[in-house]
């Protein structure tokens, strides 16, 4: 085992601040599926009952594996803003036991849910307008009753940034907010939404610009309300797996530098959640305030590319892969992490984490060998 100097909290705020640390730190995105399957229940179970069995078989994996360095996300809980606490039209989600197996990942359903004219409202009223309109003429709920709901889940996330801050852990995250881009491109969806950027590219860049500040204003507000001074920043749909670099520059790239901007300024950190292929966009990233984001990946970006375009400026999270955590054995988990840390955690600046979330199905032994690996590995102390 590596001679540990530094507590939990010291050695992953030394990886995002771009100092020296012991070892690398171990913190995996995990939310409830694989604690859920480890504690021996199906997916539909935990859902049906996040507080009751969801979040404590989360708590229970982590005192059974003997613990880690920190959370990216302290559990599954949402984080509205009570203030605007109204979802804006998206496709659906289907959740285990309600329309789709009892054992199967939640799965989302593409749907056109805003039309054209929904832009022109934007527009007009800006995103929470829009968004409070399209409440008061669709929704049977009364804002009262969504209001309690949102202050019901910020009060969760709470108790699950208090329950790791008691095991001395930090967690990087107070509120998630996506860019304009992914949140378009799923209430229009994908298809329609890159329709809409060839054929009327003028009326979308207003739209963003009509949302943009409002996201930004009640993402500050939600980090106040949970402690934390984090932002997740989900980047699922605007790299270059999905568009060529001309549309990230003009409807990604400019929004995410006006967010992360805006965060820093705050003293809010930015955890870049980048789903899919970004291995072409990272140059960009140097343009971002240093030493204020984490680039996190999914294992399809090219994490050793990214240490060698990001090292001085930004810490990297990841990416051990799904396929791996499902499918490997634990001696090639072991195997993927050494070089990870070799390469990627050198000197400073890297987190070891699953790509996106750990797999439902993964193998207890694998997440076992992959926080083992950041404990017990570490050739440059």
């Amino acid at each position: 085992m590596v001679k540990e100097t530094m507590t939990p909290r010291e050695r992953v705020w030394a990886a995002v601040n771009l100092e020296p640390y012991d070892r690398v730190p171990a913190a995996p995105l995990l939310d409830l599926m694989f604690p859920v399957h480890h504690k021996g229940m199906t997916l539909a179970e935990g859902f049906a009952d996040y507080r009751g069995k969801g979040w404590p078989a989360m708590v229970d994996l982590f005192d059974d594996i003997g613990g880690w360095d920190g959370f990216i996300l302290p559990g599954y809980s949402q984080t509205p803003n009570p203030k605007h606490p109204l979802a804006h039209r998206t496709g659906q989600m289907k959740y285990p036991g309600r329309g789709i197996p009892e054992d199967s990942p939640p799965q989302y359903i593409e749907t056109e849910a805003m039309t054209i004219d929904d832009y022109d409202e934007i527009i007009k009223s800006g995103w929470w307008g829009w968004v409070e309109k399209y409440h008061r003429e669709t929704s049977p709920f009364p804002i009262e009753k969504t209001i309690a709901w949102a202050e019901r889940q910020l009060a969760q996330y709470r108790k699950e940034i208090q329950t790791w801050e008691e095991r001395g852990l930090p967690t990087l995250i107070g509120a998630a907010v996506s860019s304009p881009l992914m949140t378009l491109s799923t209430s229009r969806s994908m298809i329609a939404f890159a329709l809409d950027i060839h054929r009327r590219p003028d009326k979308v860049q207003a739209v963003m610009d009509a949302m943009v500040d409002d996201l930004i204003e009640s993402t500050i507000e939600v980090t106040k309300l949970t402690g934390v001074p984090g932002i997740m920043l989900v980047l699922e749909r605007g790299g270059n797996f999905y568009f060529p670099l001309k549309v990230f520059e003009r409807f990604e790239f400019p929004y995410i530098k006006k967010m992360v901007e805006a965060f820093a300024a705050e003293g809010i950190l930015t955890v870049m959640h980048l789903d899919q292929d970004w291995t072409l966009n990272l140059p960009y990233f140097l343009d971002l305030p240093e030493k204020m984001c984490v680039c996190e990946l999914d294992s399809k970006t090219d994490i050793f590319k990214a240490k060698e375009v990001l090292k001085d400026h930004m810490c990297i999270a990841g990416d051990v892969p799904a396929g791996l955590q499902a499918l490997g054995t634990p001696d090639e988990v072991e195997e993927y992490c050494q070089r990870l840390i070799d390469v990627v955690g050198k000197d400073t600046g890297f987190i070891l984490s699953s790509g996106c979330t750990v797999a439902a199905d993964c193998k207890y032994e694998n997440f076992k060998a992959m926080i083992g690996t950041a404990k017990n590995y570490y050739p440059y102390g």
